[in-house]
């Protein structure tokens, strides 16, 4: 009798995800370039760090948009889009600072 593979008892390889991530970042190295870049920037410089909590503090945090006005509907998505770019530079510090403490484990 030959034996099969039951694929309900089959374990499932939760970091095949992330394997296939690094993969793909392998093969964009300007990606890590800019994470790197907005890191040293915004996250190892005193002055980047202090920029990006002022953002944060007047930005990113409060509403920029007045719900009493006319056209709330498009200043919410204008305010969201002008939010977005400082999202993306907080994320990219994020993730090169995730790299760095990979790094560091392995």
């Amino acid at each position: 009798m030959e034996l099969k593979d039951n694929p309900l008892l089959k374990s499932e390889d939760y970091l095949s995800g992330y394997r296939e991530s690094i993969e793909n970042l392998k093969n964009r190295p300007e990606l890590v370039s800019f994470d790197k870049l907005c890191y040293e920037l915004f996250e190892a410089n005193e002055l980047g760090r202090k920029f990006m909590h002022h953002i944060e503090d007047h930005f990113l945090i409060p509403s920029l948009v007045n719900r009493e006005s006319g056209n709330y509907q498009l200043l919410v998505i204008w305010a969201d889009g002008f939010k977005d770019a400082f999202r993306l530079l907080k994320q990219n510090v994020m993730s090169h600072d995730q790299r760095i403490k990979a790094g560091k484990s392995e």
